[in-house]
Parts: structure tokens; C-alpha cells; sequence
């Protein structure tokens, strides 16, 4: 069995293979931003260049993901797949989330179109929810890292494939919260979501925890998968591995936290203005009182200008 050379930082931009699924979905999703792009431009909408670029800098992330060298290596180094799937479900939604698809879409459709009856169906609130939605990470890291899964999509090209697909579904619909896309949540929600998030922001850390202080392989496919000059041991790659899982994942946890203190005081705003539209809209029809009629409303408590109430207050003092 040829080894494959050293992982040197050259072999960054030099390694490079083939993977049909992500490269006809970048196709796709580049020749729909295109056509969007050129409507609103035939509309006279103004759109921003820099989600654009982001969005470009985005797919061609995705192309180096899937198609570059962490597709080369990470057959043979576990710390690089463990790189590769955490940036395709954690790194990549978010960054194709923010070059603004959702937006296009609303403004291709008018504001009323398939875009907003998708993110209202129950699984998608259910999944992008800011209570279950970074809760997800562990269980998804769980099962990714200590099961069979990575021998399967390792072994298997195809299933590999559809695996990086799938992390980068799951990662978009989690990332929905961070798109900047307001689903009117009431500001109780978004509060115990943020002490929730706060709370698996520890949880989080448990799988990589659990990898690098593992003093046995947790799965045997990279001791017989093609050598890398220079590699380290499997154990140590595990090791490694585990260290980057452990760290991303805590990192990219900071954001969604962010995110949901914005949400929180944007939601309190919101519920303080809606109740001040209905107090406003008792006050005017309440009217002035019909002994008074000339008097100015006031939402004063009823006790305060009570004389009972006034005078058992002088006897207290």
C-alpha cells in the first residue's frame, strides 16, 4: 500500500479528488443564487454586495471541504475527518446561511412563498429551535465519533458522501437561528432558551473530552487505512482528534450564544411594545369619566386617588 505524502502546508492547496454529491449541490446552489441575483437586478432591488461574497467565499469552502485535502487525508488521519465533518456541520451552514439565501428567496417570492412555509413546519422549528437545536451538537458529535458511523462513511465513498450532505442539512436547520431570520418567539422563550444554551455550552464539551482522554481506540478503521508519511500514532491521531472536537465545538457554541442575548432583548421589546398597544387601547376606550368628562386619562392604580385607601395609608405612617 503507497502511503500518501506528508500533510505538509502545501498539500492544502495541492491535495485534491472528487466527490460528485457536493460538487452538483454547489452547482445548484450557485446557479440559483445567480438567476435570484439577476432578477432582483431586472426588479431594481438593491441587494448587498457583501453577502455575495460571502456566500461565493462560502461555496468555495464547501468545494475545498469536500473535494480538497481534508477529503484526501481524512481517509488516513482521524484528526482531519474530525476537522472535516465538524466544519461541514457547524462552520459551512452558518457561512452559507449569512451570504443570505433565505433573504433572496423572500425577496424573489414577495415575502409569502415556500421559504417562510418551511421554516413554519414542525420539524424545521422543531430542529432550529434555540432549546433543542444546540443540543443536538453532542448527540450528533456522539455518534459521529464513537460508533461505527466513521468506519461506514470512510470505508464506503458513497456513504460518505451522502454523510456530508446530511451534516450539512442538519447544520443549516440549526444555523436558521443565526441567519438573522425572526420566527417571533416571546421574550420567556428566547430567555430560558439562552440559560439552556449557556448550560450545553458545558455539555458540548463531553464528547471531546471523552476522545482525548480515551487510552483505547475507539474505532479500528484508520490503523488499516492508507498510511501518511510521517503520521502520527493511532492512538495520538485519536487523540488529536478528540482536542479539536473538544475545542471547535466549545467555540462555535460562543455565536449561538450571542445570537440568543440579541433575540432576548429584540423579543423583550417586542412583548413590552405589544403591551403597551393594548394598554393604550384600554386607556382610550375607557374614556374620561362621565362626572369629569373633561379630565385627562390616566393609568394611575385605582387606590391612589381611593380616599379609604388614602387615609388607611396617613394612619400606617
Amino acid at each position: 500500500m503507497v502511503p500518501l505524502p506528508a500533510l505538509t502546508p502545501g498539500a492544502l492547496l495541492t491535495a485534491w479528488t472528487w466527490q460528485p454529491l457536493a460538487l452538483a449541490a454547489v452547482a445548484a446552489l450557485a446557479g440559483w443564487y445567480v438567476a435570484g441575483l439577476r432578477r432582483l437586478h431586472a426588479a431594481r432591488q438593491h441587494w448587498p454586495a457583501g453577502r455575495t461574497f460571502t456566500f461565493v467565499l462560502a461555496l468555495i469552502l464547501a468545494v475545498w471541504t469536500t473535494c480538497g485535502c481534508p477529503q484526501v487525508y481524512g481517509r488516513s488521519l482521524f484528526w482531519v475527518w474530525t476537522a472535516q465533518q465538524l466544519g461541514l456541520l457547524l462552520l459551512l451552514p452558518v457561512l452559507v446561511l449569512a451570504g443570505g439565501p433565505l433573504h433572496l428567496a423572500r425577496a424573489l417570492s414577495g415575502g409569502h412563498g415556500a421559504v417562510d412555509r418551511l421554516l413554519a413546519s414542525r420539524p424545521v422549528r422543531l430542529v432550529s429551535s434555540p432549546l433543542l437545536g444546540p443540543a443536538l451538537v453532542p448527540v450528533l458529535s456522539a455518534g459521529l465519533f464513537f460508533g461505527p458511523l466513521p468506519g461506514w462513511a470512510v470505508g464506503s465513498a458513497p456513504a460518505g458522501w451522502v454523510l456530508q450532505l446530511a451534516l450539512l442539512l442538519v447544520g443549516a436547520v440549526i444555523a436558521v437561528p443565526l441567519a438573522g431570520v425572526d420566527q417571533g418567539e416571546s421574550s420567556l422563550a428566547v430567555g430560558l432558551a439562552l440559560a439552556i444554551g449557556s448550560f450545553e455550552l458545558v455539555l458540548d464539551a463531553i464528547p471531546g473530552i471523552a476522545l482525548r482522554l480515551h487510552r483505547s481506540l475507539t474505532t479500528s478503521f484508520w490503523t488499516h487505512a492508507t498510511p501518511v508519511a510521517g503520521a502520527l500514532a493511532p492512538l495520538r491521531d485519536q487523540q488529536r482528534a478528540g482536542a479539536i472536537l473538544w475545542g471547535v465545538a466549545e467555540l462555535l457554541d460562543l455565536p449561538f450564544i450571542v445570537v440568543l442575548f440579541v433575540r432576548w432583548i429584540r423579543a423583550d421589546a417586542r412583548d413590552a411594545a405589544a403591551i403597551d398597544a393594548v394598554l393604550d387601547a384600554e386607556r382610550a376606550a375607557r374614556g374620561p369619566r362621565p362626572d369629569e368628562p373633561d379630565a385627562e386619562l390616566s393609568d394611575a392604580p385605582w387606590w391612589v386617588s381611593d380616599p379609604a385607601m388614602q387615609e388607611r395609608l396617613r394612619r400606617r405612617d
